[in-house]
């Protein structure tokens, strides 16, 4: 008579028996971007049951964390797993966008957590080519204050001075234009693009 560990109930049977189809059945939904991409559960973990569960419990498993790959590209393995809250793992995911400011790497969701800035305006502005640094920490780019030739004053203030419309300066900084120059370079007649 065979021996069993009596666990098949447990959460982290679910946890295991789920790693196993995204990696080795082709007809779960999930295994394109697991199996297909050659990611595995090591074979300590895959063929028995009891060696995951002692090392999820002695790696800090707790209901209502997920297990999460630290590589992405990596395998289920001891070396390559954490328990992690579903938010933490959602920030280590393949297709996040991952932004550097001032040498550190994070996702637009972090970057927008920290800053109190949604995330549609930090990716709208850094499509538009303004640098990390204004888009992640400048929580109005309207409040920008631009410093030319020792005088200080806001981008509507600046258009007030220059004699240009109300949202010409900070249209331009939007875009990804220096500042002093969005200030100094008069319109355009007519309709045109702004040059970049």
């Amino acid at each position: 008579m065979t021996k069993t560990h009596r666990l098949s109930k447990h959460p982290l049977y679910g946890v295991r028996n789920g790693m196993k189809q995204r990696c080795g059945n082709s007809n779960n939904g999930k295994f394109k971007n697991y199996g297909a991409r050659g990611i595995k559960v090591c074979e300590d973990w895959a063929n028995n049951f009891e060696n995951f569960y002692k090392w999820a419990m002695a790696n800090g498993y707790k209901q209502g964390l997920t297990i999460d790959r630290i590589d992405v590209n990596g395998d289920y393995c001891p070396e390559n797993c954490r328990w992690v809250s579903q938010k933490v793992q959602q920030n280590n995911r393949r297709n996040n966008h991952l932004i550097t400011c001032d040498g550190v790497t994070r996702t637009l969701a972090e970057w927008s957590a920290l800053s109190g800035i949604h995330e549609l305006t930090i990716n709208r502005r850094l499509e538009n080519g303004v640098p990390p640094e204004i888009a992640i920490r400048v929580e109005r780019i309207k409040d920008t204050r631009i410093t030319i030739n020792g005088e200080t004053d806001s981008m509507n203030g600046w258009n007030a001075r220059m004699g240009y419309s109300n949202h010409l300066v900070s249209s331009r900084v939007e875009r990804g234009w220096d500042p002093v120059k969005a200030v100094l370079t008069p319109p355009r007649k007519g309709n045109y693009t702004h040059a970049s």
